[in-house]
Order: structure tokens, then C-alpha cells, then sequence
């Protein structure tokens, strides 16, 4: 079973947030607490918030044991961005992006969903080629006949 917990709007690049993600993927909720524990990056002290939030909603809400919960998938996608501007030379100006970024954990404690998840999309793509396959094998292509019309030369010393 899978449990999923988000935090959205947080002020942190997803591009330095998904450097975290990373070090913890697929470990088990006890490894992935010691490794964000020893990260110092402000991403990682947020992820531990978040990470701790989907264990309280496994146990609390879907009954699941603490013990075999291991990170099943873990996404910092970009969120909005706030653009202010910065004052240059002569009056103008810049543009400053400051990038938001939206946090996705999920958790499961079967070890073999994810080969389940893996074996029926690719059953699932089996059956959609196949299906294509017989669509085309089996549709009738309309041929459309064009009648040409002959060309008429006319040369000069013919003109009426």
C-alpha cells in the first residue's frame, strides 16, 4: 500500500532541492532520516518536516507498520516563481526569479510494488501496440482515383 504526503510553495530551487531527493530514494525511512539529519543543505531540514508528516499519515491513517516503510518515490518539481526587479544603470532595470518548488513523498512498505507497478504499464503497453496493430491491419484506406485531364499544348503559331 502507498501513502503520499505534499507540501507546496516552498521557497527553495527544485533544482538544489532534487540534489536531496536523490541521496535518499528508495532507502528505508530509518537511513533516509540519518542521511537528512547530516545533510546541511535547507531543503534537507524541510524533506525531514515532510518525510516525517507521510510517516505519521501511514501509521495514523492506513494502519501501515513504521518499521518496513522505505521511500517508494520522492519529487521536488518546480512550483511558481515570484519575478521582482532589481534597479540598473540609467533607470532600467532586471529581472530576479525567485523559483518556488513543490515537494511529493510517497511511501509504501510492500518491497515488490514498485516491480508490480513496473509489470502491468509494461503489459499495459503491450496491449496498446498490439491494439494499434490490428487497428491498422484491419482499417480500410479509402483510395481516392484522380481522373487527369490531358494537357493541351498550344504553340505559337497556332493562336486564334
Amino acid at each position: 500500500m502507498k501513502t503520499t504526503a505534499l507540501q507546496r510553495n516552498i521557497h527553495v530551487s527544485s533544482q538544489k532541492a532534487n540534489l536531496v531527493c536523490d541521496l535518499i530514494r528508495g532507502k528505508s525511512i530509518v537511513k533516509a532520516l540519518v542521511i537528512l539529519d547530516h545533510t546541511p543543505n535547507k531543503s534537507a531540514r524541510i524533506i525531514k518536516k515532510l518525510l516525517n508528516s507521510a510517516i505519521a499519515n501511514a501509521t495514523n491513517n492506513h494502519a501501515m507498520s513504521a518499521n518496513n516503510l522505505y521511500i517508494y518515490q520522492i519529487t521536488a518539481n518546480e512550483g511558481s516563481i515570484m519575478k521582482r526587479m532589481i534597479p540598473r544603470a540609467k533607470g532600467s532595470g532586471s529581472p530576479i526569479r525567485k523559483r518556488l518548488s513543490n515537494f511529493v513523498i510517497t511511501l509504501s512498505d510492500d518491497k515488490n510494488e514498485r516491480k508490480n507497478d513496473v509489470k502491468m504499464i509494461k503489459e499495459r503497453l503491450a496491449k496498446r501496440t498490439n491494439n494499434n496493430k490490428k487497428n491498422k491491419s484491419h482499417s480500410t484506406v479509402k483510395k481516392l482515383v484522380t481522373k487527369t485531364e490531358p494537357k493541351i499544348k498550344i504553340s505559337k503559331g497556332e493562336n486564334k
